[in-house]
C-alpha cells in the first residue's frame, strides 16, 4: 500500500511541477486527450476485478520537444458483466513518455511509464507499469487516437498482465 501511495504522489509530482519546469524553457501548448477505455486482466487472480472493465480516460500531454512528450492521465473503468448491483470499479492513474515516431500521414508513438490499479470497492490493485503503441488520426483542429497500453500490475503477492485498449479525442 505504501509503494501505490508513493506511485500517486509521484504522478501528483509529475502533473503539478513538468509544467511549470516546461514553461520556463519555452512556450507551451498542452494536449488535452478524452476517450474510452477497455481493459482485462489475463488471469485470474486477485489483485483488480476478473473480467473487462469498460471506463474513460482523460490525458493531459505537455511536449518537451517535437518528439517527446510527458503525460498524465486518469482511468476510470466499471466491471459491469456481473449486473449492477454487482459493479465494481477501478481507478487507474498513469504517468507517461510518449515517443512519436516519424510518419507520413498519421502520428504513430509509444508510450511507456508507471501508475496504478486502485479498486473503488473491493481491496487489492498495486503499482504497475505500462508499455504502449498507439496511433493518432489528424483531422482538420483535432485528432482521433486509438492505442494499446498493456500493463504489468504488482499486487501484494503476484504481478498481473493487463491488456488495455483505448481510443478517443485529442484536443
Amino acid at each position: 500500500m505504501r509503494v501505490l501511495l508513493l506511485v500517486l504522489i509521484g504522478i501528483a509530482g509529475l502533473t503539478a511541477l513538468a509544467p511549470a519546469a516546461l514553461a520556463q524553457r519555452y512556450d507551451v501548448e498542452p494536449r488535452f486527450g478524452a476517450g474510452f477505455d477497455v481493459a482485462t486482466a489475463i488471469l485470474d487472480q486477485n489483485v483488480i476485478p476478473n473480467g473487462p472493465s469498460l471506463g474513460i480516460r482523460g490525458r493531459v500531454a505537455l511536449p518537451v520537444n517535437a518528439d517527446v512528450s510527458v503525460a498524465a492521465s486518469l482511468g476510470i473503468g466499471a466491471h459491469l458483466f456481473e449486473g449492477a448491483d454487482e459493479a465494481r470499479y477501478v481507478m487507474n492513474p498513469q504517468a507517461s513518455v510518449i515517443v512519436t515516431l516519424p510518419s507520413r500521414r498519421s502520428a504513430r508513438y509509444v508510450l511507456g511509464g508507471f501508475g496504478g490499479f486502485i479498486p473503488l470497492s473491493d481491496g487489492g490493485g498495486g503499482p504497475s507499469i505500462h508499455a504502449g503503441y498507439g496511433w493518432a488520426i489528424p483531422l482538420t483542429e483535432t485528432s482521433l487516437f486509438v492505442e494499446i497500453n498493456p500493463s504489468l500490475v504488482v499486487g501484494e503477492r503476484e504481478a498481473v498482465p493487463v491488456i488495455g485498449l483505448r481510443s478517443g479525442v485529442i484536443f
